[in-house]
């Protein structure tokens, strides 16, 4: 759809826009595209979709042999949705922040595939990547920030709280494209990026860190707690075992949670939490 069809599309439903749930709508068929060739998406290929709005994406998906499983919360474009009955969809009328994608999904592979309401972005990605069986393939357009705070332990070795949940669950994360606010109606006041991450089963993830990525998680959200202070004193561990840990593991004692390494996360988790 360009801009005039969803215009139109929105009128015929008595709809505008709802900056409150996000509703950005891609119109641009070039990132449209570049999305669902960055899916790798194969005949019978299992696919939930987040906000699917007026189904454009939805629509480029199943063309490329695929069946979705999409989760819309505004209830007209959920029902607009059903009434065009297309074939390999399956629809859910729900908050996707709220959801077990697990049940959802059920125990079959599947990938997760989005132009993700930016008002969900983090909550949705966590539901995605640490679900009791989570997808393969994560594609999903989001904030241009929001895709550079995840870049940024691979970039430069900083750690956002956002970046550690990510790398934490994925064997690689890439930015396949930058996307400007034009692509969308209406247009947002922030730049976008499509980002693909390989995302590894729960048991590869327990072999590669040694402990459970949500008791990672767990820990790491009282040392992000206050980003300025010393993560030491996040943490409140004492100067002697704090020292230990700093010279066993190579980071400096006066260190902040985004200097913590996503390893050395992992490490003092098994250190300390039990404490």
């Amino acid at each position: 759809m360009n801009k005039s069809e969803v215009i139109s599309a929105l009128q015929e439903l008595g709809q505008k826009p709802k900056k409150g749930l996000g509703q950005n709508f891609l119109i641009d068929n070039n990132i449209l595209e570049k999305i669902v060739v960055a899916s790798e998406i194969k005949k019978g290929d299992r696919i939930m979709e987040i906000g699917p709005g007026l189904g454009m994406l939805t629509n480029a998906l199943i063309l490329s042999g695929s069946s979705v499983t999409y989760i819309e919360k505004d209830k007209i474009l959920a029902q607009r949705l059903s009434m065009e009955k297309l074939k390999g969809t399956e629809g859910v009328c729900a908050d996707a922040a709220k959801l077990d994608y697990s049940k959802v999904m059920g125990r079959a592979s599947w990938k997760f595939v989005s132009n993700l309401p930016y008002a969900i972005t983090s909550i949705a990605l966590r539901n995605a990547l640490y679900t009791k069986n989570p997808p393969m393939i994560l594609v999903a357009l989001i904030q241009k920030e929001v895709a550079d705070r995840i870049m940024e332990p691979i970039r430069s070795n900083k750690v956002s709280l956002l970046g550690l949940m990510c790398n934490l669950a994925c064997s690689k994360i890439e930015i396949v494209a930058r996307v400007s606010k034009n692509s969308f109606f209406p247009p947002p006041k922030v730049e976008s990026a499509i980002i693909k991450m390989w995302v590894m089963d729960n048991k590869v993830r327990q072999k590669k860190w040694g402990i459970d990525g949500e008791r990672i998680m767990q820990f790491a959200k009282r040392g992000f707690a206050h980003p300025r202070k010393l993560v030491q004193r996040n943490l409140d561990i004492n100067n002697n075992d704090w020292q230990k840990a700093a010279n066993d593991l190579g980071f400096k004692i006066k260190s902040r949670a985004e200097d913590i390494t996503i390893e050395q996360w992992a490490s003092l988790t098994k250190l300390f939490q039990k404490k």
